[in-house]
Parts: structure tokens; sequence; C-alpha cells
């Protein structure tokens, strides 16, 4: 029969609880070493991932083929290095402000502008270290390990995928021209630009022919 007491199922109070109870004892342990490992290697990391950079790959690309003679791709690499240092620095200098309760107008689309510019700076340079080669493009791994045989160059894919990412950063996330926009009438002051004003229907709004 059905007599007798009912038994608590596994999922018994778990209602009442948060997502993060669920965590067991020896995951959180584990999660707490493996963050404390990662904050021992954080300089090794550090120091591989400027090695791996975008300013020090394409360096090395065009030492490998002579393009560093260029006065023009040396002046893009320097450039390409010092905006990589100036978002690592306002990136450290946010999070000084955050931790302080502070903001700094307008850093988040300064931000995103200097993305923008590093992307079209790293797709211009790429592309005329490798020359010609820059045209020739891998979807697949099979593909890419003809192509990486046939050039003898495993990094251009690297290239070319950024070339063809490079167009995406400044229209995502809202557009250089919005970003600018902001900062000029919200961290600078400036006057709005000429538009239908706030409280026009969207319906009465200018439409293209």
């Amino acid at each position: 029969g059905g007599g007798g007491s009912a038994t608590p199922g596994t999922i018994a109070g778990d209602l009442v609880k948060r997502a993060g109870d669920f965590v067991s004892e020896k995951k959180a342990a584990k999660a707490k070493a493996k963050k404390a490992e990662a904050t021992a290697d954080e300089p090794k990391a550090k120091k591989k991932a400027n090695d791996l950079g975008s300013a020090a790959l394409l360096a090395n690309m065009a030492r490998g083929n002579g393009t560093i003679d260029d006065p023009t791709i040396r002046q893009g690499l320097a450039q390409l290095y010092i905006m990589g240092e100036v978002g690592r620095l306002n990136t450290e200098r946010s999070k000084a402000a955050r931790a302080q309760g502070k903001d700094i107008p307008g850093i988040g689309n300064i931000a995103k502008l200097s993305m923008s510019h590093i992307v079209r700076l790293q797709r211009d340079l790429g592309l005329a270290i490798v020359g010609p080669a820059g045209m020739l493009h891998a979807y697949t791994p099979d593909d890419q390990a003809a192509l990486n045989e046939a050039t003898g160059n495993p990094f251009l894919v690297a290239v070319t995928s950024t070339a063809l990412y490079a167009q995406a950063p400044p229209i995502y996330g809202g557009t250089d021209q919005i970003q600018r926009n902001i900062i000029g009438e919200r961290v600078l002051g400036l006057p709005k630009e000429p538009g239908p004003g706030k409280e026009t229907p969207f319906s009465e709004l200018p439409k293209n022919a």
C-alpha cells in the first residue's frame, strides 16, 4: 500500500536557496585554489599576453618578411603599441575610480572609440605586412592547414580574420558617431545637434525616400 510517512525528495527545501548555495564545499575550495594559483601566475600571464599582443605579433611578422624597413609600417606599429598601452592604463584608471566610488565621465565611450581605432589599425597594418597573401582566408581547420602550408605563415589567418572583423566594432554597441555625440553632449556640454524634439512621435520622424 501507499501508507506510511512520506520521504522528502532530493530537492526538498531547495526553493528557499540561492543559486550559489548549490555549489558544494569541494567545488568552492577547488575554485578558491584555482583563483589563488591564477593570482600567483598573473605576472607570467601578463608577460605572455604582452609577448603575444597584436603589436608584437605584427612586428615579428614584419621583421620576418622585411617590411619592417618600411617607415610607414614602423610608425603604425608604434602607434598600435601606444594605443594598446593607453587603453590598458585607462582601464586601470577606471577600476581605481570605481573602487573609490567615483566615475570618469565618458570613459566607456572613449574606450569604445579607441577599440574601433585599434582594430582598424590592426587590419591596415596586418594587410600591409602580409601583402597579396592577405587576399587569402581559411574558414575551416583543413583549409587553414592547407593555407599555412602554401604560404608558410601560420599567423596569416589571424591577420585576415582581423581584417574581416574590423568593420564590426565601429558599428555594434553604438556606432563611432553615436559615441562622439555622447562625449560631445554629455561630457563636454556641447549643443545637441539639430533634430526632432524628444516628444516627436516615431511615426512623425523623417524617413528616407
